[in-house]
């Protein structure tokens, strides 16, 4: 199932000297004011899109979550500095 988010979420990431950007663990609050960690296995995709003029940088990502693999859509605005958890695919 695929469930769509636009969660602010804080994220742990490692810079290239190039500025890549590799996302390695983030955390998010639930609607029960739950933080949740969770810890990146693999990254799939990385694309780099323009959404009303506002650049983003959108990564697939796989991770196991509750003894579960899932994969989420984080997505970097460039312009504004902030990370959201944009898809949640169960």
């Amino acid at each position: 199932m695929e469930q769509h988010f636009n969660i602010p979420i804080q994220l742990f990431c490692v810079v290239s000297t190039l500025g890549d950007l590799t996302p390695i663990r983030f955390r998010y609050e639930t609607a029960e004011h739950e933080i949740i960690t969770v810890h990146i296995s693999e990254i799939l995709a990385r694309k780099e899109t323009r959404l009303a003029g506002t650049r983003e940088l959108i990564y697939t990502c796989a991770a196991e979550v509750e003894g579960k693999q899932h994969l989420f859509y984080l997505t970097y605005h460039v312009n504004l500095h902030r990370w959201t958890l944009t898809r949640f695919l169960t």
